[in-house]
């Protein structure tokens, strides 16, 4: 039986059993994990995914040798998830600054699973869609974890007013993106459409500063997207950025224009 359920499956199950077998409540294993209680039940419940640092506390609490980690390894290197596994096991776990451009999309990481859903519907088989849209959707629980990143996230301002999923999935999601525009850890900036051809606008891209100091970008295509820490490359794409970014709103007109998108799907 054990063999026939997802790495995902087995992280919840056997994250329960050995708290507990350790006789803790989720609020002691939280504590000891230093993370919400919250987050703790929806592992468990298989409503969130694990991140990395969950998975190493989990072997750290309970005296493994990496089984969670090993599990966790499982899950990020799902055949459905593709190259945008090393994004999500190596680099976001293990970042202090997240930064991103979105010329088309609300980022992944900031998605609703029902904009993610009609997202994939173009593009995936049903058997792929609830894989992909956990995997994207679950990445905001680095938020949750005792050292977040700071994230950036730039962002056109025609995602604004393309109805991806109709415009009650749209208008939910803008809802979303508004209440995670007021994060701490979180800045969210439109590019207004007056700025016209910005640099980037063929395609999305992604930076991360990791703790040791080093820099990896990752970019997106229709056929492959790449993650690298060439030096050449991270320059590259660090000028884009800030090329971009000279033109973005400041944050309080960014949230103002989100509200005004927001009344405009609601009429």
């Amino acid at each position: 039986m054990s063999d026939q359920i997802s790495p995902r499956a087995r992280f919840a199950t056997d994250l329960a059993e050995y708290r507990k077998a350790a006789k803790m409540t989720q609020t002691t294993l939280a504590s000891r994990i230093r993370c919400h209680e919250s987050l703790i039940s929806h592992v468990e419940t298989g409503r969130r995914a694990p991140t990395l640092e969950i998975a190493e506390n989990a072997d750290r609490v309970f005296g493994l040798d990496g089984h969670f980690a090993a599990l966790f390894t499982k899950i990020s290197q799902s055949p459905a998830l593709g190259w945008f596994a090393r994004w999500v096991e190596e680099i976001e776990p293990r970042a202090v600054i997240l930064q991103s451009w979105d010329p088309l999309l609300i980022p992944g990481i900031l998605q609703t699973p029902d904009y993610a859903r009609a997202i994939f519907q173009t593009t995936s088989t049903p058997e792929q869609v609830n894989e992909r849209v956990q995997a994207r959707t679950s990445r905001i629980a680095i938020f949750d974890g005792s050292s977040p990143p700071t994230f950036t996230a730039l962002i056109d301002e025609g995602v604004l007013h393309r109805p991806i999923g109709g415009s009650k999935v749209l208008t939910a999601q803008l809802r979303y993106l508004l209440e995670m525009a007021h994060h701490p850890r979180i800045t969210i900036q439109l590019v207004p459409t007056a700025a016209g051809c910005v640099p980037g606008m063929m395609s999305a891209f992604g930076l991360a500063r990791l703790r040791d100091g080093s820099e990896v970008v990752s970019t997106d295509s229709v056929l492959s997207g790449q993650v690298t820490a060439d030096h050449d490359a991270v320059a590259r794409i660090k000028q884009r950025y800030d090329s971009i970014r000279a033109d973005a709103q400041p944050k309080s007109a960014t949230q103002q224009t989100i509200e005004d998108a927001i009344k405009k799907w609601t009429r």
